[in-house]
């Protein structure tokens, strides 16, 4: 590969695996309880919404903070729950609302993972561009041990939102 494209491929990893780290570092607050306000949704009503062939579910209901300082009739959440159900949710900074529990912790971990993942094939990527001779053994053994952890991680959050026992 001519040393422009490679240039470019080693910008858009770093660029991809920083945008994606960041947005997932940010729902993993949320999701952990480091960040937002907490509290529980009482699902009145789903509706669904269609683009592009699919289809989207929105429930509806009131949510309440725990500390009882927030209550929000017209809260909405893009998740298909059953209607009369309670969940916990965090309230975010923007005012949406963020799913609580192993299955979202575990998940929003493993885009963090996968991100992380993506910085690091940029950093080989920049060994490359600066001449570094054979493969970058410290980093392979790093990347490996985050996809590692991105699998677990994701295999914990698909159980657990499959199963709902957490």
């Amino acid at each position: 590969m001519p040393a422009g494209g490679l240039l470019l491929v080693t910008a858009g990893l770093l660029v991809v695996g920083a945008v994606v780290t960041w947005l997932a570092v940010t729902h993993l607050a949320y999701t952990s309880g480091l960040a937002g306000t907490s509290g529980h949704l009482e699902v009145e009503a789903c509706t669904w919404s269609e683009s592009g062939g699919h289809r989207y579910p929105h429930c509806h209901g009131v949510f309440r903070s725990d500390d009882g300082t927030v209550v929000d009739p017209g809260a909405t959440i893009d998740s298909r729950l059953p209607v009369g159900s309670t969940v916990g949710l965090r309230q975010t900074a923007s005012g949406g609302y963020e799913r609580t529990g192993f299955g979202a912790l575990f998940g929003w971990l493993a885009v963090s993972l996968f991100g992380l993942a993506v910085l690091v094939l940029g950093a080989a990527a920049v060994n490359v561009l600066a001449g570094a001779r054979g493969s970058p053994r410290k980093l392979m053994l790093l990347l490996a041990g985050l996809l590692a952890a991105m699998l677990a991680s994701a295999l914990v959050g698909g159980v657990a939102g499959i199963v709902g026992a957490f």
